[in-house]
């Protein structure tokens, strides 16, 4: 875990708590605070804007699907620009799409290490680094700390996110087997008894869509929706 770099900050486990805690600083004091995750892996408060977090559902299938796939040379480059907070919209929410975590991970953990070895032979080194360097250097260091954070939390929720559909899905075919059937038979029989239900709510209203899709295909209209037929445009009464 690294340090945090505000240790005298409050600090909790989860944005849920962080933005719970922010509300009630809100109508006690009346000072808007936004909750961000710490290179800690906690949660703290703060008066600065915050960059919202990319959702990883906002990504487009095919661009999962070309993260998925392109080489690593160029998968980096997507890892670095996301870093700086930079890059494609698309490209930045399929990064977090489950497909790509381990990949994302393991860039992340190269990248550490990088800086984390040129931070130690700067230290080692007589020569004196640059005060910039380091300062830049180990702020480089937070932000790639801060992300692999963001990828590993990701990762426990779609892994807990797996386990509740596996569960799910072991609970539906126990059922269906005592049932004599299969989970796919009674999702059908569900799906037509509510569109039975449906129909008998809406019942005028099907009727009358029936019947403008009968006219549209030039079919007869059957003696019980009549009454849904309506009057040619020049027999209308102006």
């Amino acid at each position: 875990m690294t340090t945090c770099p505000n240790p005298g900050k409050s600090r909790y486990a989860t944005r849920l708590a962080a933005d719970n805690a922010a509300q009630r600083v809100d109508l006690r004091a009346g000072l808007q605070l936004r909750a961000y995750e710490c290179v800690c892996t906690w949660w703290h408060l703060t008066k600065d804007p915050v960059q919202e977090l990319i959702n990883p559902a906002d990504a487009s299938p095919h661009v999962i699907e070309r993260l998925v796939s392109i080489p690593d040379i160029d998968f980096r480059e997507i890892v670095a620009a996301d870093i700086r907070g930079a890059g494609d919209p698309d490209e930045r929410a399929a990064l977090r799409h489950r497909r790509n975590h381990r990949r994302w991970k393991e860039q992340l953990g190269e990248l550490i290490a990088d800086i984390e070895t040129q931070l130690r032979d700067r230290r080692a080194s007589p020569i004196p680094t640059d005060p910039e360097w380091r300062r830049r250097a180990t702020a480089y260091r937070d932000r790639l700390v801060l992300r692999l954070t963001e990828c590993r939390r990701l990762r426990a929720e779609a892994h807990e996110e797996e386990m509740r559909r596996g569960d799910a899905r072991r609970r539906d075919a126990e059922l269906a087997a005592e049932m004599g059937a299969t989970p796919k038979k009674l999702r059908a029989e569900a799906g037509e008894i509510a569109v039975d239900r449906l129909v008998t709510a809406h019942r005028e209203e099907f009727e009358r869509y029936l019947v403008e899709e009968y006219q549209a295909l030039g079919l007869t209209i059957p003696p019980r929706f009549e009454k849904w037929v309506r009057e040619p445009a020049d027999n209308a009464t102006p």
